[in-house]
């Protein structure tokens, strides 16, 4: 769709391309006092208790409960958002409707205490009418029941008629961040996309009208007013700040605005699904049949947007849910006749029509479309895998003469390889078997629980109650850059099971983030009067929650209580953090060595710095080679031998940018940055701990490299004492592999490969010995226990395990496969607690006799299990005392089969 393009559904709304809608909410909201704040990242680092960003509200969390740092008074954005589950999303929804989506835009504006409902309403709707033309007589807005101050000012300060401002309860009109926390009333802003002359019969009846089911009527805007927090008992107390937080979907304005009816038929989705229809050849269809352009159009806008961000398709947490969903897309494009990574094709469409608002699209492009080639090609191959796991289960479900696959079968058929329930659903009924869909449904939200269970903290931390408050503020002064020892006092502090966490005024503790972990140590309290102990916790783990930097302690000593809580002296683990900061800094050498010795394609997408070792994940399609990974580890320890002194400085964003400063993609950075600079080694934006010196690294030794995802590997290292008992374990290994081997030294790997050859003549000459004598007992077996059955070799004999050993077996029935062309052998051998039953017929014989189904008839009468083809086939059982019967069985169904 262009600029030019009349409106589909006779809206009468002047036509605004997509990126018009976004530049003029934008400029709306300046013209209002906001400042413009950019979307953040997708994939929200330092927020411990979501997967994605998921709305516009998510980087305003701190300011909207009253810890705002930033000193903002209106701010306004349009933020990047991915809803992929639980409440707010069902993935197979996506692409069958008009407005389901994985990826979408969210339009915001936010006052913290400055303007309330008033401004909120008037602007709403000056901006719908007055600037984008929207009719008045489309519109509806509603308000929560107990909300007289929201009525009164839409019938006041706007023209809207009265009889269109509806009241509703709490389900539709009261909005909270979670069971505690903040909350209030709200209103909406609703669209009728029907026929106005329909609308008396529906729009009055809150059911079938707006807030119903009725899909003529859509939502387009909803303002929160913050007024209230929620107790855990369920009461509500007035905030200190009364807050303004607005939401309007992009998409979906864009559609009404475009006068599309659908958000799929807009200059937003219609590039890359035109682009679709051209690649694939499979013209666009607005009905089910476009169902796969719209499913891939959307899919690969959250792939996109989550990968340029630092997220990478994986089988844990967010990675583990862009996979389902790029395995998702690239089945549709399987379904479009596709064989061949299809959806890294459009990456291209999408940075044309996307990345002026969004840069970091056109900055990773090519990174983006090898991740999501790597992946496709990954899923092809696990999808043929699929198949045939799925015929395997089919063939044993209808073995045991049942018809239905089993709930954890079709979770893995899902959960591995990819398939989704409607696509088990199809292949079990061409096989004539339904699913366990309830077994199915339990397993998901076991899947779903341990998805949760990665958050570290729930919503009540965002509410007062459940603390001891000392003071109103949350923040806490950083003080570990230069010291760790302080004497502090708490702001707040309460038990979270057997723990106790704390929140300090100032802090020499370095609280998780940008990989490195927090730091451990104490917090010891003042003896009380009369000899009253003193409070004593042992720090287990500092990180962020909310912006708050808490202390998770375990409380040794004393009794928490507000006088015991308000002096404390705090003290960081000296030896933990010196290695901590060792290691840390020995991540931006490998971060600047990977890029000399592989390429200044490599980027950092993550990292983990602790006291005990290192982890480095970074973008590269391929394993590393021993002289590359020998090459990167002499880079290292060069730039420590050299000593170069590391520094830090605190810049404006843009002005470290310039200088060369190297950003973590996917990261939020505010306008004031730190860098670390190490001699003109490496200069990184970094708000961690470092070391002084490269020196203080001592040495690095790479242990491990591999894959964790399409296009990013993980270096794992350790430094210092690390490093050394890492070198003495490998010299103590090498020294004993020298000892057995009689070698000298340096001549490890000759003696070896000498060995290794050695083993495998002897093994080869052992495997022709086995098969020579596994012919020898066939053709002896086949002399004294063969007979004659109406012209047919016939064998019924219990193998003794001493005579004929467990793993011999194969050999023996391979031999008698070759004997017995008009023949047919049952054998029956005890071994442990297992009985083994085991069919081979002869090429002639298997007109009456086919292995497989001989197995199927005499295994029921030991409860044995099992098939196979008709040359050969075997089951097992654990009723070693059925085995006559089995043998007795044999004889009868070969003298029915054969005529006997």
């Amino acid at each position: 769709m262009n600029a030019h393009s009349a409106p589909q559904a006779g809206f009468g709304i002047p036509f605004l391309t997509g990126k018009q809608v976004r530049q003029g909410f934008i400029d709306f909201f300046a013209s209002k006092g906001h400042v413009f704040v950019p979307s953040a990242p997708v994939v929200p680092h330092d927020d411990p208790t979501l997967l994605f960003t998921n709305a516009g509200m998510n980087q305003f969390k701190s300011a909207l409960l009253g810890d705002n740092r930033e000193g903002w008074k209106r701010v306004a954005n349009s933020q990047k958002c991915i809803r992929v589950s639980g409440k707010h999303n069902d993935l197979d929804e996506v692409g069958r409707d008009t407005y389901h989506h994985t990826f979408f835009e969210m339009l915001g504006n936010w006052s913290f205490g400055d303007y309330y409902k008033k401004d909120a309403i008037k602007w709403s709707w000056e901006l719908l009418t007055e600037v984008w033309k929207l009719p008045k007589d489309r519109l509806f807005a509603t308000v929560y029941q107990d909300d007289d101050e929201s009525e009164k000012i839409w019938q006041t300060e706007t023209d809207i008629p009265h009889d269109r401002i509806m009241r509703f309860g709490a389900k539709s009109n009261f909005w909270e961040m979670g069971d505690v926390g903040p909350c209030g009333p709200c209103t909406e802003i609703h669209f009728d996309m029907g026929d106005p002359a329909t609308r008396e019969a529906t729009y009055k009846d809150p059911i079938l009208g707006v807030n119903g089911p009725n899909a003529r009527y859509i939502e387009l805007w909803n303002n929160v007013f913050m007024q209230s927090e929620r107790m855990q008992n369920g009461d509500l107390k007035p905030l200190k700040n009364q807050n303004v937080d607005t939401g309007m979907g992009f998409e979906r304005v864009v559609s009404v605005i475009q006068g599309s009816g659908s958000n799929y038929e807009t200059d937003v989705f219609q590039p890359i699904i035109s682009q679709i229809a051209k690649l694939s050849g499979v013209p666009y269809s607005k009905g089910p049949e476009g169902t796969p352009h719209r499913v891939m159009a959307d899919h690969v806008r959250a792939l996109s947007f989550a990968i340029a961000d630092g997220a990478t398709p994986g089988n844990e947490g967010r990675g583990y849910v862009l996979r389902r969903i790029l395995r998702r897309g690239s089945r549709f494009a399987r379904n479009m006749g596709q064989r061949e990574p299809f959806l890294c094709k459009l990456v291209a469409t999408l940075a044309e029509t996307m990345g002026e608002a969004f840069p970091e699209l056109g900055q990773r492009k090519a990174y983006i479309e090898q991740v999501i080639r790597a992946e496709e090609e990954r899923f092809m191959r696990t999808l043929d895998q699929g198949l045939d796991r799925f015929a395997k289960i089919a063939a044993e479900v209808k073995g045991k003469t049942q018809t239905v696959i089993g709930g954890a079968e079709v979770f893995t058929l899902y959960d591995t390889y990819g398939f989704p329930t409607d696509l088990t659903r199809v292949l079990a009924e061409e096989q004539g078997l339904t699913i366990d869909e309830a077994g199915y449904a339990k397993h998901m939200e076991e899947q779903r629980e341990r998805a949760r269970g990665a958050a570290k903290f729930d919503g009540s931390f965002a509410s007062d109650e459940g603390w001891t408050l000392l003071t109103p503020t949350l923040d806490s002064e950083f003080l570990g850059y230069a010291t760790l020892h302080a004497e502090v006092a708490a702001r707040r502090f309460r038990e979270h099971g057997d723990q106790v966490m704390v929140v300090l005024d100032k802090t020499p503790f370095y609280a998780e983030a940008g990989g490195q972990v927090g730091d451990t140590g104490t917090l010891t309290g003042k003896p009380g009067p009369a000899g009253t102990p003193c409070v004593e916790l042992r720090v287990l783990d500092t990180v962020k929650v909310f912006d708050m930097v808490v202390h998770k302690c375990d409380l040794l000593g004393g009794i928490l209580s507000a006088d015991t809580m308000k002096s404390l002296t705090a003290q960081v683990d000296q030896l933990g953090r010196f290695r901590t900061v060792r290691n840390h800094s020995a991540t931006h050498l490998l971060h600047s060595a990977l890029r000399k010795v592989l390429g200044e394609h490599v980027q950092q997408q993550g990292s983990r710095v602790a006291p005990d070792s290192l982890r480095f994940d970074f973008t590269h399609f391929q394993g590393l080679t021993a002289e590359e990974i020998r090459q990167v580890e002499y880079e290292v320890n060069l730039r420590i031998e050299e000593n170069h002194k590391i520094t830090h400085a605190v810049h404006g964003i843009e002005d470290a940018k310039k200088m060369g400063a190297m950003a973590l993609f996917g990261e939020k950075y505010g306008d004031k940055v730190r860098v670390i600079t190490m001699g003109d080694v490496s200069m990184e934006l970094c708000g961690g701990t470092h070391a002084t010196a490269t020196g203080d690294i001592g040495i690095l030794k790479i242990i491990s490299e591999s894959s964790i995802a399409a296009g990013v590997r993980r270096i794992e290292a350790v430094t210092g004492l690390g490093a050394l008992e890492a070198a003495q374990r490998n010299q103590n290994a090498l020294g004993e592999v020298a000892k057995v081997l009689k070698a000298k030294a340096g001549q490890e790997s000759e003696k070896a490969a000498e060995a290794t050859a050695r083993i495998k003549a002897l093994e080869k000459e052992v495997q022709e010995l086995r098969q020579a004598q596994a012919r020898l007992q066939a053709t002896t077996l086949v002399a004294e226990k063969g007979r004659l059955m109406n012209g047919a070799t016939i064998i019924v004999y219990k193998l003794e395990e001493k005579a004929f050993p467990k793993e011999s077996v194969p050999m023996l029935l391979e031999g008698l496969a070759g004997h017995l062309r008009n023949g047919v052998a049952v054998l029956t051998q005890t071994s442990g607690d297992s009985l083994s039953i085991y069919a081979v017929s002869g090429k002639e014989a298997q007109a009456k006799v086919k292995a497989g189904d001989l197995i199927k008839a005499i295994g029921p009468v030991a409860d044995a299990r099992g098939g196979g083809k008709p040359d050969r086939a075997q089951a097992g059982s654990k009723s070693l005392d059925k085995e006559p019967l089995v043998l007795a069985e044999a004889e009868k169904y070969l003298k029915q089969a054969l005529g006997g």
